[in-house]
């Protein structure tokens, strides 16, 4: 007989985090800050000199934007999330000015009708809305929708399985488990899936890859999108993990000596298995974390459960820049800076504190751009002043 006490955690279980975002964790090279800097993440009130001085900064065609109406949908989404909450409740307060999430609707509804004029009139952005400044400038890495050469079928040529959520994986207050007889153990490992055939011959393949390393990808971005062999797609969006520890793959290889001192880059780990394809499978096993995918049908969703905007969206720590913010983004990024709107849409495990991850898109261009952002950046909240004199 299972233990009373599996019983109870079975049934207060999670639905493995069917509401979690793209983001899931650090990208490969980045690392946690420290605790002292999420502690001493705060938000500042900046002057009405400076918040203007810093509207003559912006420019959305860092963006890849012609004029501020496109920042309409996005928007519309952030609205919708934010007319959901509990108007009257505080959305944030610990590091900063308290808000409420009735006041953060009021800010989009402002912004949106603001639009318009943002085009000629910028300095608006100054006038109407109190500029937070966070501080410590925070670290920002970038996410994105990598696409997988896949099949709904295996076949020759696609022989690594994209696995569903198995049954008997269970989420508690202990973490991920599965129980076996009257224990419950860990979930598990990437070894016992990929190495050992935990999982074969169950039914939870939803599809095969053709590529281990693309899979690679898809398990590190948490969502992807599959390129079918007739040219159709199917997104898949994370389901759960297996609640392991994550080691980026080239931390392994940095780890052997493989490559020379330091972290290499994603090309320079692609290349190095393309002339060493029988070191991939046992390396890749030493990373223990798995994740667990269901299709989608309007592809990469943030925490805030909507479709993420390329370029627009960033995963916050919720807890310091509430789900639904609206942030005025300063940012050297390969390329150029980028000082434009971006709205928080996304949270992750590893975004804590005085961390943002920013969302670059879908596909292989939208991957080598995010790969190399690793920096601190100037980051804004924008908070409607009528909102706040209520």
């Amino acid at each position: 007989m299972i233990p009373r006490l599996l019983l109870v955690l079975a049934l207060a279980a999670l639905v493995a985090v069917l509401a979690g975002g793209c983001a899931t964790g650090l990208p490969p090279g980045a690392r946690p800050e420290p605790p002292s800097l999420v502690q001493q993440a705060r938000l500042y009130t900046l002057s009405h000199e400076a918040s203007k001085a810093e509207t003559l900064l912006l420019d959305i065609r860092s963006q890849g934007l012609h004029s501020w109406l496109e920042f309409e949908p996005g928007l519309q989404r952030t609205l919708a999330y934010l007319r959901k909450k509990p108007k009257d409740r505080l959305a944030m307060s610990r590091n900063g000015p308290a808000v409420t999430w009735g006041q953060l609707a009021q800010s989009a509804e402002e912004l949106l009708a603001l639009l318009p004029s943002l085009d000629r009139q910028p300095w608006l952005l100054a006038e109407r809305f109190t500029w937070f400044e966070l501080k410590p400038a925070p670290r920002m890495t970038g996410y994105y929708t990598p696409e997988v050469r896949a099949s709904l079928r295996k076949e020759p040529g696609y022989q690594y399985p994209i696995y569903t959520r198995p049954p008997d994986l269970r989420v508690g207050s202990s973490g991920v488990y599965r129980v076996a007889g009257d224990r419950a153990l860990p979930y598990h490992t990437r070894a016992e899936i990929d190495l050992k055939g935990a999982l074969a011959n169950r039914g939870l393949e939803i599809a095969w890859a053709r590529d281990p390393l693309d899979l690679y990808d898809l398990h590190l971005e948490g969502c992807g999108r599959l390129r079918l062999p007739d040219g159709s797609s199917r997104e898949v969006v994370f389901q759960a993990s297996n609640g392991r520890s994550f080691t980026a793959l080239s931390t392994i290889v940095a780890r052997k000596g493989l490559l020379g001192p330091g972290p290499p880059g994603k090309k320079e780990v692609r290349t190095f298995f393309d002339l060493h394809p029988s070191m991939l499978p046992g390396l890749l096993a030493e990373n223990e974390r798995y994740i667990f995918f269901r299709f989608s049908e309007d592809g990469a969703h943030g925490a805030h459960g909507m479709p993420l905007t390329p370029m627009i969206s960033v995963a916050t720590d919720p807890d310091l820049l509430p789900l639904g913010s609206m942030l005025i983004l300063d940012a050297p990024l390969p390329g150029g800076n980028v000082r434009g709107l971006v709205l928080a849409q996304d949270t992750g495990s590893a975004i804590q504190g005085a961390r943002l991850d920013f969302y670059g898109g879908v596909g292989r261009e939208a991957g080598e751009f995010i790969q190399s952002i690793n920096t601190r950046v100037g980051v804004f909240l924008l908070v409607s002043k009528q909102a706040l004199s209520r």
